[in-house]
């Protein structure tokens, strides 16, 4: 166990709450095995919040540029964190995501890829898909309504696990993977299209 993990955990969950408060809705959804958890990606602090709202141990795909001296290769590591390179994914990053799975652990991606200003875009990378195949994971999609600012009062959807078709799992053929990609990016852009549509209802 990560000691430093919980420690870090418990010590930034109430100043995390305060600078961002956000209401968490579909927690039932959330997997306690292995699992895929994939979101949009609007701002920094998007990893930061997930890490904190769910008490469970993740790993998550973060920019080589974030770990790029000891320090923060050491404590970023610490925290969960597999370095990944966007323009060219390397087989150490493609290997400790797979452990992770393996060891029926929970693996954060955004699958657009880089952060994005207008909440989802029709333009997800393969990776989740990837994985999800190799390993049969169920892939749990989360959606920030808003983009996450200081003190300004967000919701984190968690949907409906998505769980793959028997007859795909271990088929990484280029025709799988972006029919998997599809269906992944067909259930964010449902999710965005009805808590946006709910978020104009409200005003």
């Amino acid at each position: 166990m990560n000691i430093l993990f919980w420690i870090l955990k418990a010590i930034t969950w109430l100043p995390i709450r305060i600078m961002y408060p956000t209401i968490v809705k579909g927690r039932k959804n959330f997997i306690k095995g292995k699992s895929i958890v994939i979101g949009n990606h609007q701002s920094n602090a998007d990893p930061v919040l997930i890490f904190t709202f769910f008490w469970r141990r993740m790993n998550y795909l973060a920019k080589k540029e974030l770990m790029n001296n000891k320090l923060t290769n050491w404590f970023f590591g610490k925290m969960g964190a597999i370095s990944v390179d966007r323009q060219k994914v390397d087989l150490s990053t493609i290997k400790n995501s797979l452990r992770v799975l393996k060891d029926n652990g929970t693996l954060v991606i955004f699958p657009e890829g880089r952060r994005k200003e207008d909440s989802f875009s029709e333009d997800i990378k393969n990776g989740a898909a990837m994985f999800a195949l190799k390993t049969d994971s169920p892939i749990v999609p989360m959606y920030f309504v808003k983009k996450p600012r200081l003190f300004c009062f967000n919701k984190l959807i968690v949907g409906e696990p998505i769980y793959l078709d028997r007859q795909y799992i271990g088929d990484t053929s280029k025709e799988t993977l972006e029919h998997i990609s599809r269906i992944i990016e067909d259930k964010m852009i449902e999710m965005k299209d009805k808590y946006t549509k709910k978020k104009d209802n409200d005003k």
